[in-house]
């Protein structure tokens, strides 16, 4: 009897450990996954059983929530504002709720505006316009190919540089490539020495006139998470 009531018990025990574990909040990503420094961000979490979520966690200062708004069990909607000191790169941060707390996610502080990528940009013809000197929120879907468009004169270094297995979501191989007006590689980038498997392509500008930056995963393999 002993040993069957101690089988019984441990049974219960992982029982129990089970539905603990399926009762506990997750959290899969950010969108937008980053912000400037010195600006408010609408910022949409998205994840699992978050419907009693009370407070976001986060490992270094400079980033105040204004706002806070359970949405559903799957997203919460919060505002940040980021300090103009705030510290450039990763800042770490978890979402507690009343049953627990997720994982740890990186959200992104950057120097330079941020700028949302707009659909259809997919074709050579139909690029979008941006300005210079941004940081691009895009995604990189299944067989996607976007292509965005600046403006630069001769002499400028245009540079376009891609983060993607950096942010540490998930495996995100990209490639980047700047392109003329006719269509002509001028640089590529798929691993770069300084940003590992993330793609970094520069030039010297030769001419005044329209460049074009074509981002995509490296074997074209993208999904919703390659952002």
């Amino acid at each position: 009897m002993n040993a069957i009531a101690g089988l019984l018990v441990s049974w219960f025990a992982l029982q129990s450990g089970g539905l603990a574990w399926g009762a506990s909040p997750s959290l899969g990503g950010l969108s937008p996954r980053g912000g400037q420094r010195g600006t408010e961000v609408e910022v949409t979490l998205s994840g699992g059983q978050l419907q009693d979520a009370q407070e976001i966690l986060f490992y270094e200062p400079g980033i105040e929530v204004t706002k806070f708004e359970v949405v559903n069990p799957g997203a919460v909607k919060v505002m940040f504002k980021i300090a103009p000191e705030a510290e450039l790169g990763s800042h770490r941060l978890r979402l507690r709720t009343a049953t627990g707390i997720t994982e740890l996610r990186p959200f992104f502080v950057g120097a330079l505006p941020e700028v949302t990528e707009k659909e259809p940009n997919s074709e050579f013809s139909t690029p979008q316009a941006i300005p210079l000197n941004v940081t691009v929120n895009g995604v990189a879907d299944y067989e996607d190919v976007d292509y965005y468009v600046v403006e630069a004169r001769k002499g400028d270094r245009l540079t376009a540089e891609v983060e993607g297995i950096r942010l540490g979501i998930t495996f995100f191989d990209p490639y980047v490539a700047i392109l003329n007006a006719a269509r002509f590689e001028l640089a590529s980038s798929d691993d770069n020495a300084l940003v590992w498997q993330d793609g970094a392509a520069s030039i010297v500008v030769p001419e005044d006139g329209k460049y074009y930056i074509q981002v995509r995963e490296s074997s074209y393999q993208g999904n919703g998470s390659c952002i």
